[in-house]
This record gives structure tokens, sequence and C-alpha cells, in this order.
């Protein structure tokens, strides 16, 4: 990440990013900044606050869904600010093996996001807030995530 970039890292965990607003829902360390449930929407944040967003391993955990999760990390991103994700495969094991998971997730997921796929035509009514890629969904070596960076489109 280049330096003087204003990043959040969501659900930090004990993943911690110097530099970075560490987010988690309780604040069971003393790095964690910010501890909020990110089912409350809309999120602590302003508008256009963030250049980057990560969020590894969060948004299956949440009540709400994808695009709602999507849509605040839109609303709080700069415009083309990124959002790097990484969400359970289906098709592993160890999506089903975590009980806190609510969510599995294709390779697909992100396409309603993404206005020239045939999902980002057809379901374009989801959301408003629409994406580019920056680097397409793929899974990782193990084939148990998915990992994807978006850019938004303002």
């Amino acid at each position: 990440m280049a330096t003087g970039l204003r990043v959040l890292n969501l659900g930090a965990g004990n993943h911690l990013w110097k530099g970075a607003v560490n987010h988690d829902l309780r604040r069971h360390r003393p790095e964690i900044d910010v501890a909020h449930d990110l089912n409350d929407v809309p999120w602590p944040w302003e508008d256009g606050s963030f250049d980057h967003i990560a969020a590894s391993s969060v948004f299956e955990h949440l009540t709400i869904n994808l695009v709602m999760a999507l849509d605040e990390c839109w609303r709080i991103l700069r415009p083309e600010g990124t959002l790097r994700v990484k969400l359970p495969h289906w098709q592993h094991d160890n999506s089903y093996a975590d009980p806190t998971h609510r969510y599995r997730y294709s390779l697909r997921c992100f396409n309603v996001f993404i206005p020239e796929t045939r999902l980002g035509k057809e379901l374009s009514f989801y959301t408003q807030r629409k994406w580019a890629f920056v680097k397409p969904p793929y899974l990782n070596d193990q084939r148990s995530s998915i990992l994807a960076t978006l850019q938004v489109r303002k």
C-alpha cells in the first residue's frame, strides 16, 4: 500500500495493519481503533473517508448481505478507492466448518456490481453503487477462498 493512503482494515482480528484504521466487532486488543458491529448500518465512518479497505474473512459472518456490505464500502471509499476482499468458496469444506459463516460465495458473486458482466446487466437494480475489477475474483492455492480487488466507480 502506497504511503499517505488512508486505509481501513475491516474485521482485523489479530491481523493488524500499522498505519491503518483497524476495526473489529470488539476492542479485544489495544490496537483496535474502532469497535463496531458491521450489521449496524450506516457504518461509523464518513462518506469518502478511505482510499483502500481490506476485508479478509469478514462479510460471510454478517447478517447483512454482500450487496449491503459492498454498498457501505462504496460509500466510505473515495472515488476510485479500492476494496480487497476475501470470501469463503462454497465448494470448500472450510466454508461449512465454521459455524459462524452465514454465507458462502462463488467466483461470480461480484458480477452484479460490475456493469459489463451479464449479471451486472440483468440485475443492475440490486444497487446503484457500481464497481470495476482491479483484480478479478480467483481462488487461493488451497481453493478455499475467493480473493478479488474492486475499485469504486463514481
